[in-house]
């Protein structure tokens, strides 16, 4: 089940980054380069770290050590499982969002479009 859903998931980033470039070949804005890092990259990088923190949140389970930062947090009680994947999940969400951000940012207005006032 999980190859399948991976499958899915890289033929449609693959779809996104294709529909990505061909805007900017399209407009020359940058911008819809930029999109591809938080759009296709970092999703897709991610998934391999997704199976790496599934399975060490398994063997945290299972009570076995990982000595993995920051799973050792976990381990030595400084850090609640939920602790860990609220501070995962946040870092992911803010990497995301400057990516996004930046990406904004960069799109340029068209040319000829006069400045409403």
């Amino acid at each position: 089940m999980n190859s399948i859903l991976n499958a899915i998931n890289v033929a449609l980033f693959i779809g996104v980054a294709f529909v990505l470039v061909r805007k900017y070949w399209r407009s020359g804005q940058p911008a819809f380069l930029w999109l591809v890092v938080p759009l296709v990259l970092l999703p897709f990088l991610g998934m391999p770290l997704s199976h790496w923190v599934g399975t060490s949140m398994d063997r945290l389970g299972a009570g076995e050590v990982t000595g993995v930062f920051p799973f050792t947090l976990v381990e030595t009680k400084r850090l609640t499982l939920g602790g860990l994947l609220f501070a995962l999940n946040g870092v992911e969400h803010v990497v995301w969002s400057t990516f996004v951000l930046v990406a904004v940012l960069m799109f340029k207005r068209p040319r000829g479009a006069e400045r409403k006032a």
